[in-house]
Formats: C-alpha cells, structure tokens, sequence
C-alpha cells in the first residue's frame, strides 16, 4: 500500500512537472532582418550557439567559411545585464581555434519578435548605449 501511495505521488509530480512547457531556446534565437542605410541585411543566432551576418547575398559566419583565405567558424556569447544584453561575436580559425576577431555589441529585446543591435565595428569598443548606429531588427524565422 505504501509503495501504491509512492506511485501515484510520483506520477502526479510528473504530470505537474510536464505540464508546464519550459522555452527551448532564448527568444534572441532565430533569423532576424533589418535596414541599415536603405541596405536590407540578415542576422542569424543558432540554438548551437553559431552566428550569420547575410548581406547583398554573402553570408559571414556560421561552422564554417571563408575570411581571408582562412576556413573559420563565427559563433557568439551573451551576457545578460540590467536592462540590454552582451553580445560577442568570435572569430575562429578552423584548423587551430585561434581567435581571428571578436565584434562587441549590445542588444535589447523590444519583444519576443524586435531585437534593437548595436555591434562596434572595425575595431571600435563595445557600444554604451543604443543612440547611434543601432538597428532594429526583426524576427523572421
């Protein structure tokens, strides 16, 4: 009889448990679009961790292509703060990891569909705030 009552206790915990649907995924995963100067561009973060820049139909990044003769791989990392995110975009070079690249930025989730992305290019620190040289981005896929 004891071990019957240890069942159905068991059992109903694993109905409670199942029944709420925990999100596989951070909603800043997926494809995302935007418009940068009358340039429509794409932004993609892999569930694996993995990042796409498509612009004007060339992809940079993902497991694997090509930057400056080097087969590299582009993946990020984030970091939640207060009210914005920490995104680091790493480039690595396939045949040793060794880092080729790191672009910082920032990002803000408006919604689960509208990201607000500021990255420092061309070497440039990560940026402080979303003033100048941010894009709205949005979710597509």
């Amino acid at each position: 009889m004891k071990s019957l009552k240890n069942l159905s206790i068991l059992i109903v915990s694993l109905v409670l448990f199942c029944s709420f649907s925990l999100k596989d995924s951070p909603s800043y995963v997926g494809k995302w679009k935007g418009e940068d100067k009358g340039d429509i561009g794409y932004l993609t973060l892999t569930k694996d961790g993995y990042a796409l820049f498509e612009f004007e139909g060339q992809i940079l990044g993902g497991k694997s292509f090509t930057m400056r003769g080097n087969e590299a791989s582009m993946h990020y990392e984030v970091e939640k703060k207060e009210n914005y995110y920490h995104i680091d975009f790493i480039i690595k070079q396939l045949k040793d990891d060794e880092t080729l690249g790191t672009l910082e930025g920032i990002f803000k989730m408006n919604s689960e569909s509208q990201m607000v992305l500021a990255v420092g290019f061309d070497g440039t620190p990560r940026p402080t705030n979303f003033e100048s040289d941010a894009i709205t981005l949005n979710k597509i896929d």
